[in-house]
């Protein structure tokens, strides 16, 4: 009897192994079974634009973008400016004179490109778009890296200085370019000398442009996002296209006032013969110049504050992953 039960024994022993082995034996199981399962790993995207904290190399980008972008619009807002100016002066209408420029431009494109009617354009725009990308990169930069008992500053200050500043650079060059333009294609019997109320409306004109480009399509942005279902990147295209549009319908009065004074300054009339001098003249030009300013604002503040972000951005993105793979 006692050896069957150990024989009873000696098969519970076979059969089952010791608790020790029996986890181990589990736990590997497990392990192999776990390593076999694949995870996918999420894509990276770069969407904070200010993660790098190369202050230099984001500035250079901003210039280099600033530059190259307006380069390529610049020859299309000289061509309508000038047509304005001649259009204002009565010599040419809207369409001669932009065929007559831009027959000359491809005739004699190098020639063109060294010409003050495009530098003084291009310069224009350059600076302003260099004015505004390094101010919001020197401001988001600090919003990022700033230290935790750094004052704060409110955004409405800080928008307001971006604005104010942009405003002052485009308005400065702005009236050199518009004094060039005026004096070599206006009308020649106008005043040798510019008045100050057309430096004063050609300056409430800059700001009204100013405002519309880069600080309103910001201000729109936000109430799309909040009352819409656009996503913010759409939002923001949209902005940047129908903001600076819709406002030419202010501008473009307050710029042909301007020009019309420098034209016509109407100093021997009575006043009120003068008003409605303004008057009939606004009347008989105001849908070409509207026209005209849409088709030239589309391009450098719609078009190219669109293809600004995206290679402001592109530059960005390329600047942080060098900066990971160095790491």
């Amino acid at each position: 009897m006692m050896q069957n039960d150990n024989n009873k024994e000696s098969n519970l022993t076979g059969q089952t192994p010791p608790l020790p082995v029996l986890a181990t034996s589990i736990a590997t199981q497990m392990q192999s079974d776990i390593s076999s399962i694949h995870i996918p790993q999420p894509e990276v995207y770069f969407d904070d634009s200010t993660l790098s904290p190369n202050l230099a190399s984001k500035l250079a980008g901003d210039i280099i973008v600033a530059c190259t972008v307006t380069f390529g619009f610049s020859p299309f807002l000289s061509v309508i400016d000038k047509a304005i100016i001649q259009k204002a002066a009565g010599t040419h209408s809207i369409l001669q004179s932009s065929l007559e420029s831009i027959v000359n431009i491809t005739r004699n494109p190098g020639s063109y490109i060294r010409s003050p009617m495009f530098l003084m354009m291009w310069g224009v725009y350059a600076s302003t778009y260099c004015t505004v990308n390094c101010l919001k990169t020197i401001t988001e930069h600090q919003d990022h890296f700033k230290e935790t008992n750094s004052p704060n500053t409110s955004n409405d200050a800080r928008t307001f200085g971006v604005f104010a500043t942009t405003t002052i650079v485009n308005s400065g060059t702005s009236m050199l370019k518009d004094r060039f333009y005026a004096k070599h294609f206006g009308n020649s019997t106008a005043a040798i000398k510019i008045p100050k109320l057309t430096y004063g409306l050609w300056g409430l004109r800059d700001c009204m442009v100013i405002g519309s480009s880069f600080v309103l399509p910001d201000l729109c942005c936000k109430v799309l996002t909040d009352n819409t279902k656009m996503d913010p990147k759409t939002a923001l295209t949209v902005s940047q296209l129908t903001c600076p549009i819709v406002a030419q319908f202010l501008v473009a009065p307050v710029q042909l006032l301007g020009l019309d004074v420098y034209n016509r300054p109407l100093q021997n009339l009575p006043f009120r013969e003068v008003i409605t001098e303004r008057l009939r003249f606004q009347r008989n030009n105001m849908i070409s110049i509207v026209g005209a300013r849409i088709s030239r604002i589309a391009p450098a503040y719609g078009l190219g504050g669109i293809g600004n972000t995206y290679f402001r951005d592109k530059w960005r993105d390329q600047l942080l992953r060098k900066e990971m793979r160095r790491n």
